[in-house]
């Protein structure tokens, strides 16, 4: 199965990554969900997901593009910009602080906007950054990271513990 979140846009883990407590699980902190997954057959290129390796590549050009975009429009202040795609996304934006319905709501465009907002705050270093978000999801990203190693080291600390009682036990015996 595959892990879904109800609350995050756009937010599903495989079985290997839920399983793992050091997958990167970006700002999600809610209960995943099991979902079925309709399992497709390998591709030619050894890929289980039905893309060729040009889908792929293409796919990640769109995204690449929408974050360039997203970012360029966050920036841009022109109200007759050169950009042919600029107002249609400052129109995304705009939406994305108004929508009532909001992306837990199920707002498709809400969806999209936060999908491109966590990813831009995943990758940024700026220390002051216009882009809507991107310094709150940066902090819930971080407070996420700390929680998860403040967990990994009690977990670490209680295996040492076990380990050390184990030993321990068995040279008394």
């Amino acid at each position: 199965p595959a892990y879904h979140c109800n609350t995050c846009p756009e937010y599903d883990l495989c079985e290997e990554c839920y399983k793992n407590p050091k997958a990167n699980r970006g700002a999600c902190t809610h209960d995943l969900q099991a979902i079925t997954v309709e399992v497709e057959k390998e591709n030619q290129s050894g890929g289980t997901n039905g893309l060729t390796e040009a889908q792929r590549r293409e796919r990640q050009r769109n995204l690449q593009l929408h974050i360039q975009l997203i970012e360029h429009a966050s920036r841009c202040t022109s109200s007759s910009c050169g950009s042919s795609n600029c107002a249609k996304m400052k129109s995304y934006l705009k939406h994305g602080r108004t929508c009532k319905l909001k992306a837990s709501g199920g707002c498709k465009i809400c969806k999209r906007i936060w999908t491109l907002l966590r990813i831009h705050a995943q990758k940024c270093k700026d220390t002051v950054c216009p882009i809507p978000q991107c310094m709150a999801i940066r902090e819930k990203i971080r407070q996420l990271a700390k929680q998860q190693q403040a967990m990994d080291d009690r977990r670490r600390q209680e295996m040492n513990r076990a380990f050390r009682m184990s030993i321990s036990g068995a040279q008394v015996g």
